[in-house]
């Protein structure tokens, strides 16, 4: 059981707080309030940063979607924190992402049916989130090799510092799964 209630629409009060709620009801895409959010709501100011660096970070930009929540996938299983595991998987199922992948992106990455970039994309949010001092230059060299530019390497960082913030959130609350 959460640590902090997980506060459902029709409890809140605060008019920021719904606010942030109907947003993330339009612009997330799974028609539910995930309990990452629904957790913070006792804040709202702090419910409200977090949904807007979330969405910046993984709603907007120049990566894929669906790359960033691979990356926020393989940082929360190196971190054996189930919550962001768990839903982001389902979020990248429900995207589109097809089953083959899904499992092999969890259970033999090195074998996953994903083209060299995105392999590259998700060791380097793994690395920055997990072991930011062992990146090198080689490392961005690597990327950049591949195309990829300093605005898109920036958003895999923001990726891998979301999601290390999200699993230690949800861990140190005992956050419970969604029911999706």
């Amino acid at each position: 059981m959460a640590h902090f209630p997980i506060v459902e629409y029709d409890q809140l009060t605060n008019t920021k707080a719904k606010e942030v709620y109907e947003e993330i009801l339009t612009e997330l895409g799974f028609g539910i309030v995930p309990n990452l959010f629904k957790s913070m709501a006792v804040n709202p100011d702090i419910l409200e940063a977090n949904w807007k660096k979330f969405r910046s970070t993984i709603l907007e930009g120049d990566l894929p979607r669906t790359l960033k929540e691979m990356v926020g996938v393989a940082i929360s299983q190196a971190n054996n924190s189930q919550y962001a595991l768990n839903v982001h998987l389902h979020g990248l199922s429900a995207l589109g992402m097809s089953e083959e992948i899904l499992r092999t992106l969890v259970s033999d990455f090195a074998n996953c049916p994903l083209p060299e970039r995105d392999k590259a994309v998700i060791s380097f949010g793994l690395l920055a989130a997990t072991n930011p001092l062992d990146v090198t230059a080689n490392h961005y060299q690597n990327l950049r090799d591949l195309g990829l530019d300093d605005l898109e390497i920036f958003e895999i960082i923001a990726t891998a510092d979301l999601f290390s913030f999200v699993n230690r959130y949800t861990d140190s609350i005992a956050l419970e799964i969604d029911v999706l």
